[in-house]
């Protein structure tokens, strides 16, 4: 019988001093690598995870599609991460003008598409 192949599961949790259950998470962590604090704003742990490794493939790439240009690919891999960074630093901010964030969404979810447009070109 063929094995499963597994995933390279590891976390990116922090640690929530003081919390009842870090215990339960710590087991999470151990038995499936991650634990269900990086399930409660799924998004922001897909930026967290994201961000940092698109800045460094857009960096170390020396390809790019054959339906793009270099400037082309670097820009379009510059929208995605910029927006990503502006949404994912909505989270700490207190106050922000409707419009602002209306607009900060909006690129964001462009962003997403784009990155799933790009997603099997992701290479280098």
């Amino acid at each position: 019988m063929k094995k499963k192949k597994e995933f390279n599961n590891f976390s990116i949790a922090k640690t929530l001093k003081n919390d009842k259950n870090q215990k339960l998470w710590r087991k999470q962590r151990k038995k499936r690598g991650f634990d269900d604090t990086e399930l409660w704003n799924l998004h922001y742990t897909y930026y967290e995870f994201m961000i940092p490794r698109l800045e460094a493939f857009k960096n170390i790439t020396m390809s790019y599609p054959s339906y793009e240009t270099s400037e082309s690919y670097e820009e379009k891999l510059n929208f995605i991460i910029n927006s990503f960074k502006l949404r994912y630093e909505l989270y700490d901010k207190s106050s922000v003008d409707f419009e602002e964030e209306k607009i900060i969404n909006e690129n964001a979810k462009k962003a997403a598409v784009l990155l799933g447009e790009l997603w099997f070109d992701l290479w280098s």
